[in-house]
């Protein structure tokens, strides 16, 4: 499964290239444009008074020491605006480059000169909670480094390794927009019963989930039970779980995109009411397989790559690799794999909650939305078919 490296999203598209904005000729995305405040000077001396002042000002304007004046004073509020938006854009590249340059400290990767693969994992891990714009500017950032470095740019995405990967988080990133379905829970327990097992020629217990199997199971189960976003989702380790006994597990989420201060937040998953769809055990029989299966303890991150079959990595799988894992379990249960991305996990607990009744505020609580106005969205759709004014008239 070396595929999980650098996975982009499967099914990628050429119509998808044209979505990517602000991407100069050589292929690199270019800086954000500054400012053109003051562009049309013919406008600079109207006034939306009376028509004495537009007399008076067109007078002022016939001076040539006055329009000078306002000549000047127009010339520097352009200067003011184009130094400001300078500044923010220099701000914004510090702040782009120093998060990579952490997240390859992080990995133990070289960030300067950066491979094309850097780039790849880097964009895989930040793509959820990022926007395409972000994504963009984090790229130029990247591109300007080199190359004032005496460096060849390695965040191409008009060609080279980082095209498919690149169009990949467009496509997807495009799809959420649009509004990813939500998995409701009877399609989740179709996928977690045709999850693979061990046959009898295999090396495992015939009959069993194999090893991959279970760390996908849980992978699904807490994801959906904690409304977790993929970022959230990959970025746990041992140490932000606590299994407590008779209630279920604590799982602390340590940083999400609607917690930009790093507060952090503890979600409790209950014990399900059946021992094959249960969160808590599937993490932990994930968690008993894989101590089992490594040298050492295991501890670190949770949902790990796997290499060579079923040989446990060290890191992580990318947050894009949560979308593959349930497209390819959806397609084995006979879903339409390509309509459900990683953010159906999410959609799927928040629209089975409000469906069930739960408090819409605890269920915001739980999800961990920020505002209530994305929120609602999810309570909108969820109670379409509730209390349907179409239903029981006659028809």
């Amino acid at each position: 499964m070396k595929n999980e490296n650098i996975s982009p999203a499967d099914g990628t598209s050429q119509e998808n290239s044209d979505q990517v904005s602000n991407v100069d000729g050589s292929g690199e995305l270019a800086s954000p444009p500054l400012s053109e405040i003051g562009k049309d000077r013919s406008d600079a001396g109207e006034s939306p008074g009376d028509g004495s002042e537009d007399t008076s000002e067109s007078k002022a304007l016939e001076d040539p020491k006055r329009l000078r004046e306002l000549q000047e004073s127009l010339g520097r509020l352009e200067d003011f605006a184009s130094n400001a938006q300078a500044e923010n854009t220099v701000k914004a590249y510090a702040a782009d480059l120093e998060d990579f340059r952490h997240w390859c400290k992080k990995y133990e990767r070289e960030w300067l000169p950066a491979e094309p693969k850097t780039i790849g994992l880097y964009l895989g891990a930040r793509a959820d909670e990022l926007s395409l714009a972000t994504l963009e500017r984090r790229l130029a950032a990247i591109a300007s480094l080199h190359k004032e470095e005496g460096y060849e740019s390695p965040a191409s995405v008009a060609e080279g390794p980082l095209r498919k990967i690149w169009k990949g988080i467009v496509r997807e990133k495009t799809s959420q927009q649009d509004g990813a379905p939500p998995l409701m829970v009877e399609d989740l327990r179709s996928i977690l019963e045709h999850l693979p097992r061990y046959s009898s020629s295999d090396e495992g217990p015939a009959g069993e989930l194999t090893l991959t199997a279970l760390r996908d199971k849980a992978l699904l189960l807490v994801g959906w039970t904690g409304a977790l976003r993929r970022s959230e989702l990959v970025a746990l380790t041992t140490a932000d779980v606590e299994f407590v006994e008779g209630e279920g597990v604590n799982v602390y989420v340590r940083q999400s995109k609607a917690d930009q201060e790093g507060t952090g937040l503890v979600k409790g998953l209950p014990y399900g009411s059946k021992k094959e769809t249960c969160p808590v055990t599937a993490l932990r029989q994930w968690l008993q397989a894989a101590e089992r299966n490594v040298e050492g303890s295991f501890e670190g991150d949770i949902f790990r790559r796997f290499y060579r079959g079923e040989s446990i990595g060290e890191s992580a799988m990318t947050g894009q690799y949560v979308s593959t894992v349930l497209k390819r379990h959806a397609e084995s249960a006979g879903l339409g794999p390509d309509k459900y991305s990683a953010h159906s996990l999410r959609a799927g607990f928040i629209t089975q909650a409000i469906r069930a009744g739960k408090p819409e505020r605890r269920v915001k609580e739980h999800s961990g939305h920020a505002s209530w106005e994305t929120f609602n969205q999810y309570v909108e759709e969820a109670g379409t078919f509730q209390d349907n004014p179409a239903e029981g008239i006659g028809l």
